[in-house]
């Protein structure tokens, strides 16, 4: 999720009550696009068997929907500034809308990965003016409560999905298979239009901040330059044209510095503003926040696949076995709020150990039970994973935009979400990799034990590299800081 500039209030805020209606409308489409989401990566082994996709298409399929939001994302919050929050929130509703249904009736993969990146295009111009409206709609003293309410939302969705989408792609209605995980998002966002347009109030920047599209096609150009050849190369043999292009992202990215440094001296918008990178706290959460959703997202994809493809289960039983998951995230997030005032950043790094710790049960337990593996036997260590991300995606934006002052707290966590996405769609496209690599390799195998076995080991690899990124992490924190208070220079 990401909002851009949000902090300049309109002129009349709606009286609480409408505001409160408002609110739950708007976040109705948040937990659309939540569900969407992850449901998603519980129907990929479904999505490769109906449409015959290569792995690399199954990836982009994840991948190319984050891809697309992350480069839109600061644009879109700008979008709502120039020409309304609830105009924007309305355009990228019908956008999201056709484009579920486009994904859901894609008779091939290509199709397929076209409507998801325009999905996650469409969800960039949607998703940021929620939190804008909610900042600019209610009083500071009021805020809170609003936020928490959408982060109950959050929480809904990600206990509810998985099995939600595993139910959909079990019953088979009418014969579609997976395509009601995407055709499911036309009835209820009609409904929420519906209720948009009658319940909704309009909110503009009245400084109305100009565009940079230049930017935002130069860091689209780098991080594509990293992401399709990592995904498309192994389907390819790693040819030497995809080395090329991930030579051509440290270029891309340096011409982006320049480009946003040259606007910011003219005193004109830019998609990033680079100036917050002066606080060393903003700087190293940025950091953190890439590796630890790269390590994130990765995991959800990897064990979908593992499940459903390497076991044979079916997708309400895979996506029973993320409910513990879930629900000990929720769990880890509670406790994340009593312990991040006395040990302060140190709350992060307790989190990236026990994510990492419950990954390498995990791995250990995969190997462990390589020919027979029950729900019972990845409970536990998904639980244990889902509480240490608990414990660090919880207070982490609080803890990255303590530094920041406050006329700069709206761009801040725009940039924050941009990063989030980056995470996401690297993380799918590094250990998705090695994974699907691994597993592509196995030699010719005449039994189903054999196979399994295979599966396994490949499965082990991936989740240790996968631990690996939380060890990382753990050592990124201590670029924040102590406490998330100091380093004050922007």
């Amino acid at each position: 999720m990401a909002i851009d500039d949000i902090s300049v209030p309109v002129a009349r805020q709606p009286l609480e009550r409408q505001a409160w209606v408002a609110t739950s409308v708007m976040l109705v489409a948040v937990l659309m696009e939540l569900m969407d989401v992850t449901m998603a990566n519980v129907a990929i082994p479904s999505i490769r068997a109906e449409l015959h996709a290569s792995y690399g298409q199954t990836q982009w399929v994840v991948a190319g929907y984050s891809l697309a939001m992350a480069v839109a994302l600061l644009t879109g919050g700008r979008l709502g500034d120039r020409w309304g929050r609830k105009r924007m929130f309305l355009t990228g509703l019908v956008a999201f809308i056709a484009t579920s249904a486009l994904s859901g009736l894609a008779p091939d993969p290509g199709l397929l990965i076209v409507g998801r990146v325009l999905q996650g295009l469409a969800a960039a111009i949607m998703l940021p003016q929620v939190l804008a409206c909610i900042s600019v709609w209610f009083p500071e003293n009021r805020r809170a409560a609003a936020f928490g309410l959408f982060g109950a939302v959050v929480g809904l969705g990600g206990v509810t999905a998985p099995l939600v989408g595993g139910v959909l792609i079990d019953a088979d209605l009418f014969g579609w298979g997976w395509r009601p995980i995407f055709l499911i998002n036309v009835p209820i966002g009609i409904v929420c239009l519906a209720a948009t347009l009658l319940f909704v109030a309009e909110s503009v920047d009245p400084a109305r901040p100009r565009l940079d599209i230049v930017g935002a096609l130069i860091a689209a150009a780098g991080v594509f330059l990293v992401v399709f050849p990592l995904i498309q190369g192994r389907d390819n043999g790693w040819p030497l044209w995809g080395w090329l292009l991930l030579a051509g992202a440290g270029p891309a990215f340096a011409l982006f510095v320049r480009h946003a440094r040259h606007r910011a001296r003219r005193a004109r918008t830019v998609v990033a503003d680079l100036s917050l990178l002066r606080s060393r706290v903003f700087a190293g959460g940025l950091l953190v926040t890439l590796v630890l959703f790269g390590g994130v997202t990765a995991t959800a994809f990897i064990v979908m696949i593992y499940l459903q493809t390497g076991f044979g289960y079916s997708p309400v039983r895979a996506g029973l076995a993320l409910v513990s998951m879930a629900l000990a995230f929720v769990v880890g997030s509670g406790a994340s709020v009593r312990l991040s005032a006395p040990i302060g950043h140190r709350v992060l790094q307790l989190g990236c150990l026990t994510s990492g710790c419950g990954l390498v049960w995990l791995a250990v337990v995969v190997g462990r039970h390589h020919t027979a593996l029950t729900i019972w036997d990845i409970v536990a260590p998904l639980a244990a994973f889902g509480f240490g991300l608990g414990l660090v995606v919880a207070p982490l934006t609080d803890f990255i935009l303590a530094d920041v002052a406050p006329e700069h707290v709206g761009a801040a966590s725009g940039l924050q979400s941009t990063i989030v996405q980056v995470g996401n769609t690297v993380g799918v496209a590094v250990i998705g990799t090695i994974f699907l690599d691994m597993v592509a390799d196995a030699p010719a195998m005449r039994t189903a034990d054999a196979i399994r076995a295979h599966w396994a080991h490949s499965m082990q690899y991936s989740l240790y590299v996968d631990a690996a990124v939380f060890v990382i992490t753990f050592g990124l924190v201590f670029l924040m800081g102590r406490n998330g208070r100091q380093d004050r220079s922007i």
